[in-house]
C-alpha cells in the first residue's frame, strides 16, 4: 500500500508539472533550384527549377513537413526535362542568437522522384525512392511569418538519377 501511494505521489507531481505541448501547423511555398546526377547520358537535363508547396507542423524545436514539387517543365533546345518529387522530412530548430529571429534548421525524409525527359523523339522516363538530408537557416519576420533557406541532398534509387543537390528559398505562414 505505501508503494502504490509513493507511485501516486510521484505520478502527481510529474504531471502537475507536465507542460502541454504546443504545436503550430503551416503552409509554404519554396522556389527551388536543382542539379541532378546522373551515372550516364540519359536524355535529363542536369538542372532544374521548380516551385515546392508545403504543409508542415512544428514545436519549439522539433517539427514534420510534407511536400510536393511538380516541377517546371524545362525546354533546352531539343531536350525536353520535368522532375516531379514529393515526400516528408522531419525536421529540428536551434534558436541563433539572443532576439530569437533566426533559427537553424536541420531536415531528414523520405522523397519519391518521377524523371520524365524527352531528347530528339526519344524518352527518358525513370522513378524511384530516396533519402535526404538537409540544412539551412530561417528567420521569422513576423510572429508568423518566416522565411526560410534550405540546402537539401537527395540520394535517389533509379536506373537514371542517383542524386540531386537542391537549393531553395521559401516562405512559411503559421495558421
Amino acid at each position: 500500500m505505501k508503494k502504490v501511494l509513493l507511485l501516486a505521489g510521484v505520478a502527481g507531481m510529474v504531471a502537475a508539472n507536465a507542460e502541454a505541448i504546443d504545436v503550430t501547423p503551416y503552409v509554404g511555398l519554396d522556389a527551388a533550384y536543382s542539379t541532378v546526377g546522373t551515372d550516364k547520358d540519359s536524355g535529363i537535363s542536369s538542372k532544374n527549377w521548380a516551385l515546392i508547396g508545403v504543409l508542415g507542423a512544428r514545436t519549439d524545436h522539433y517539427g514534420i513537413e510534407g511536400y510536393f514539387d511538380d516541377g517546371i517543365r524545362e525546354h533546352k533546345e531539343n531536350l525536353t526535362t520535368r522532375n516531379t518529387k514529393y515526400g516528408f522530412d522531419f525536421l529540428g530548430f536551434q534558436p541563433l542568437g539572443c532576439s530569437g529571429r533566426w533559427e537553424g534548421v536541420v531536415s531528414a525524409g523520405l522523397t519519391w522522384n518521377r524523371i520524365r525527359g524527352h531528347q530528339d523523339g526519344t524518352s527518358a522516363n525513370d522513378h524511384g525512392h530516396g533519402e535526404r538530408l538537409g540544412a539551412g537557416l530561417q528567420y521569422a519576420i513576423t510572429e508568423k511569418t518566416a522565411l526560410r533557406a534550405m540546402y537539401h541532398y537527395n540520394w535517389v534509387h533509379s536506373s537514371i538519377v542517383n542524386h540531386f543537390n537542391e537549393f531553395s528559398f521559401g516562405v512559411r505562414y503559421s495558421l
